[in-house]
C-alpha cells in the first residue's frame, strides 16, 4: 500500500474524531514476493479440495504443495483464504469447517481452528482480533427454490491465542466482511449490516440499501480512497462511504449471479468482477473478466473463456488470474497482462476458485 493512501487514510480519520492507529488500515501491509496460492475449491462431497502455488518471477505453476508438504490431503472444501502479514495463509473449509492455518510458500500445517464455526464463509484480520462469517446450518427454502440461512453469524477469535471469545447474530446468508475503525461491515441479504466494535455487545448501527437494489449482498473491497464497494449481482457493484455510511454510488456491471466475487488491484484504482453465463441445462455458455475504474466508473470487459469461478490481480504485476474451471477434473488456470493478453496457462486442481498473493 502506497505511504500516500496510508496518510490519507490517518488524515481522514484525525478529521473525523476516529481511531487512526495501525489497526484501523483496512489493508495490512504485506511485503509481496510475487508468489500466488492458488485455492481449488474441491468438489463438495468428494474432499478433492488442494493449493497451488505459481512464481510469478518463473511463471511456473507447483501442484499439490499442501500434500506434499504435510503427507495428507486437506480433506475439506476451501471456501476462501487471506494471508496475514506473518506470510500465515488461512484457509477458510467447509466439510468439515474449519480454518487451517499454514505457511503460505511451503504448504505446512502450522495449526487448525475448528471451535464454533458452522459453514465458514470469509474471515479478516482487525487488530488484534479474527471476524469469520457463518452461514449455520439452518436454511429455508425461498420461493425460487434456494436455500437461504436466516441465523447466519459472525465468529470472533483473538488473532495471537486463537480463543474464540463470541458469536456476533448477523442476518441471512452472511458473506464477505470488511473493518473500518471500529465499524465493522457484513455483507447479507438485507444488505450491507453495520456494527460496532468498539463495544463489546457489537450492536447493530445501521443496515444499508440503496434505493432499487435487490438481492442479496455478497462481497466487499476497498478502493485507493478508503470507500467501500459492495457486490449486488442483481444490480452491480455499490459503493458506500464508510464514515457517513451513505451509499453514494451505484453501478451496473455483470457481476457473477452465484459467487458475487470481486476484488481490487493492487493500488485501489480498479475493481474487478467476473460472470458466467449457463444455458438452460445449466451448462457454461461463456464468462467474462470485467474492470471498473475507480475515477470514472468506466467499465472494461478485460478477458473472456467459457466457465470462470473466481478473479485475483497481482498487487505486483497488476497480471490478472482466473481459471477455465471444472469440478470434475483439473482447472485450466490463465495469467493475463492488464489488457488481457494471456501470458501463460498452466494445469492446476479441481475448482480452481480464489487466488492470495504474498
Amino acid at each position: 500500500m502506497k505511504k500516500a493512501f496510508h496518510l490519507l487514510f490517518i488524515a481522514v480519520f484525525a478529521i473525523l474524531f476516529l481511531a487512526s492507529c495501525e489497526k484501523d488500515n483496512p489493508n495490512p501491509e504485506i511485503t509481496f514476493e510475487q508468489k500466488v496460492l492458488v485455492i481449488n475449491q474441491g468438489n463438495f462431497t468428494e474432499h478433492s479440495a488442494s493449493l497451488s502455488l505459481f512464481d510469478e518471477k518463473t511463471m511456473t505453476i507447483t501442484n499439490r504443495v499442501y500434500e506434499t508438504a504435510n503427507g495428507i490431503s486437506i480433506g475439506a472444501t476451501i471456501i476462501s483464504g487471506t494471508v496475514s502479514p506473518q506470510k500465515e495463509a488461512y484457509l477458510v473449509c467447509n466439510n468439515p469447517d474449519k480454518i487451517d492455518i499454514i505457511d503460505a510458500a511451503t504448504g505446512k500445517l502450522k495449526s487448525t481452528i475448528t471451535n464454533s464455526l458452522a459453514s465458514p464463509r470469509n474471515m479478516i484480520f482487525a487488530g488484534d482480533k479474527l471476524y469469520v462469517t457463518n452461514w449455520d446450518y439452518d436454511y429455508i427454502v425461498n420461493d425460487f427454490g434456494w436455500w437461504e440461512y436466516p441465523d447466519s453469524y459472525i465468529a470472533v477469535y483473538d488473532a495471537v491465542t486463537k480463543a474464540f471469545i463470541k458469536r456476533i447474530p448477523a442476518g441471512t446468508d452472511a458473506e464477505g466482511i470488511a473493518m473500518f475503525g471500529t465499524r465493522l461491515f457484513v455483507a447479507v441479504k438485507e444488505g450491507v449490516r453495520v456494527f460496532d466494535a468498539s463495544r463489546e455487545d457489537y450492536p447493530v448501527i445501521t443496515t444499508i440499501r440503496p434505493s432499487g437494489v435487490t438481492g442479496n449482498a455478497k462481497h466487499l473491497v476497498f478502493d485507493s480512497s478508503y470507500k467501500l464497494w459492495v457486490s449486488f449481482p442483481d444490480k452491480g457493484l455499490v459503493r458506500i462511504d464508510p464514515v457517513t455510511l451513505v451509499a453514494d454510488k451505484v453501478v451496473d456491471i455483470p457481476v457473477d449471479s452465484m459467487d458475487g466475487f470481486i476484488t481490487a488491484d493492487g493500488k485501489g484504482k480498479k475493481i474487478y468482477t467476473y460472470k458466467t453465463e449457463y444455458d438452460a441445462n445449466y451448462n457454461p455458455a461463456g464468462a467474462s473478466i470485467f474492470s471498473m475504474d475507480v475515477s470514472n466508473y468506466s467499465i472494461t470487459e478485460v478477458l473472456g473463456g467459457t466457465m470462470f469461478y473466481g478473479v485475483g490481480v497481482s498487487p505486483s504485476t497488476g497480471n490478472i488470474f482466473t481459471a477455465e474451471t471444472s469440478f470434475s477434473s483439473n482447472s485450466l488456470l490463465k495469467v493475463a497482462a492488464s489488457d488481457g493478453v494471456i501470458k501463460t496457462t498452466a494445469g492446476a486442481g479441481i475448482g480452481t476458485s480464489r487466488y492470495l498473493f504474498f
